[in-house]
């Protein structure tokens, strides 16, 4: 383990040979972070103490190494781990008396790895149960688990910062490039085939939607203008605002320094901070009769925390109350600590005479999908590479970059751009709007843009799934989930004035594919031991020289 070895070597003339001991006891463990955590360790020992180092080596590896489950195992050992746990469910339930026991046994079995059980819908504990004893169930709650935790250390111990590796970590940005990878290579080699014979690969079908960027950032911004030509023709004013977390929450200061203040903060918490803000602002908006609309991006700082920009557009007797609001809420919290006054909350008015709200947004949009357009960001990092490393990073906490405020449902577009030609003379010059790609004209057909989505003219239509059966060549009606719940609907269409509009041109099975995608990158190097270690006695033991 040359990792291992390296992270021996830079720790060796600190503590006790307990503490060497202990450390590569540890550095074994955990392989391909050795040398980081080594670095660490010696920064810690210097600035405190090897004991306080010992401490937080203890802590990170406790964290890391959840009894025979060791999170910075490489793929396929915690797909291993995945079938082994999901066979142990399926023990349980052949094992117990009733489905109430076999669940609470299952349960107890996820809470032992520090996941969270599937809810039980409607009384139905089977459901539930099947989940829990399924490898891929275990393998996605694994995945998840592994990169927020790998994530949150690496941003505690300095790891995720300008000075470091900007908005998420060297480690998980490989490991999610890996991902995509082996994605890539599965979708291109799984192919579908509908009732006439047309066959396409998955990444063909792919690339046509908004999993490819340059479609994505399109649609954003033809949604955006559409937002600015409909407020322009109301007499409205845009304004953006953008929100910041109380300093608490970041781990590192703006020159890239660790923050004494962090007080262990995630990044997840500190969006959820944001999100339960903006939840409360909104719900005053609306008490005051104001219904603004546009865009929220949440985007990283450098040391990972989220911070939220808001293009929204109003009527402009509106726009002081919309700032004094958002100004109130957003300094709710510490008021009163340095700084708070400055960053925390600010407001930029649109001035067409400068320039068009959809060119201030753009940057933001090109910065978080893939950097086009853009040499450099705020740090001096190539774009593309500083983009890769934001998507990491909002794949790895699961946050919503770009969503609508206000305004028609995006589903109903989308649909209506599969529809052929409408029999009814009123929607067919709606979607002809949307395929000429006019969002403000679609905004003002669906009743404006402040108007409530249940309020709408069109409303998605929803169904069961179709597929064909690959013996008879029937279609078949999917109403039972893969686990035996009732299949969720998705959307098939859109409902205009009572009627059902369903957008489904084909039905598709699939033909031929390589093996399941991966889920993470080759991480070297695994447990290779399941015991907890004991930190040393260290006593009044000094740096050793050398």
């Amino acid at each position: 383990m040359p990792q291992a070895d390296e992270a021996d070597r830079l720790t060796a003339s600190y503590g006790t040979h307990d503490c060497r001991r202990f450390r590569r006891g540890i550095f074994d463990d955990l392989s391909p972070l050795a040398v980081d955590l080594a670095l660490r360790y010696t920064q810690t020992a210097e600035r405190f103490s090897f004991r306080q180092a010992n401490l937080e080596l203890l802590e990170i590896h406790e964290r890391l190494v959840i009894h025979d489950l060791n999170l910075s195992g490489d793929t396929q050992e915690l797909r291993d781990a995945a079938k082994r746990y999901a066979e142990k469910c399926r023990f349980a339930r052949q094992q117990a008396s009733s489905l109430q026991s076999a669940y609470q046994a299952c349960a107890w079995l996820v809470e032992h790895y520090r996941l969270t059980p599937p809810p039980v819908k409607s009384n139905d504990l089977e459901p539930a149960i099947n989940r829990m004893c399924c490898s891929r169930w275990w393998s996605r709650k694994i995945q998840i688990l592994r990169l927020r935790t790998i994530e949150a250390i690496a941003r505690n111990i300095e790891l995720v910062s300008r000075h470091r590796s900007a908005y998420a970590s060297d480690y998980i940005v490989r490991l999610k490039r890996k991902q995509k990878e082996k994605n890539r290579a599965y979708l291109a080699s799984t192919f579908v085939t509908n009732e006439v014979g047309e066959s396409y690969s998955l990444q063909d079908l792919a690339d046509r939607t908004v999993s490819n960027p340059a479609i994505r950032r399109a649609e954003l911004m033809v949604r955006i203008k559409g937002f600015e030509m409909a407020a322009d023709l109301l007499g409205h004013v845009g304004e953006f605002y953008t929100l910041t977390t109380p300093s608490r929450m970041h781990a590192s200061l703006h020159n890239g320094v660790p923050n004494p203040r962090h007080d262990g903060t995630t990044t997840l918490q500190a969006h959820e901070y944001l999100t339960h803000l903006w939840a409360l602002i909104r719900a005053e908006l609306h008490r005051q009769g104001i219904r603004p609309y546009g865009f929220r991006v949440v985007e990283p700082h450098h040391d990972g925390t989220p911070h939220w920009h808001l293009l929204l557009f109003m009527p402009p007797d509106h726009r002081a109350k919309v700032r004094e609001i958002l100004r109130c809420y957003a300094l709710a919290d510490s008021r009163n600590e340095p700084g708070a006054q400055n960053h925390r909350f600010k407001a930029v008015a649109i001035d067409p005479a400068k320039g068009t709200a959809a060119g201030y947004i753009a940057k933001y949009i090109a910065k978080n999908i893939d950097g086009h357009a853009l040499e450099q960001d705020l740090y001096g990092n190539d774009a593309q590479q500083a983009a890769e490393h934001i998507t990491a990073w909002a794949n790895t906490w699961g946050i919503r970059q770009f969503q609508q405020i206000g305004g028609p449902s995006v589903t109903v577009w989308r649909q209506l751009r599969k529809l052929d030609k409408a029999d009814d003379p009123d929607l067919e010059e709606i979607r002809q709007s949307v395929t000429a790609s006019d969002w403000a004209a679609f905004m003002l057909a669906m009743g404006g843009p402040d108007i409530p989505r249940s309020a709408q003219t069109i409303k998605p239509m929803y169904d069961f799934g179709r597929q064909l059966n690959p013996t008879s060549g029937e279609i078949v009606m999917t109403v039972m989930g893969r686990y035996g719940d009732t299949a969720s609907l998705s959307v098939a269409g859109v409902v205009w004035r009572g009627r059902d509009y369903d957008t489904r041109k084909h039905v598709w099975m699939l033909t031929s594919g390589g093996s399941e995608a991966g889920w993470g990158g080759g991480a070297a190097g695994a447990a290779r031991r399941t015991g907890t270690p004991q930190l040393p006695a260290t006593g009044t033991a000094q740096r050793a020289t050398t």
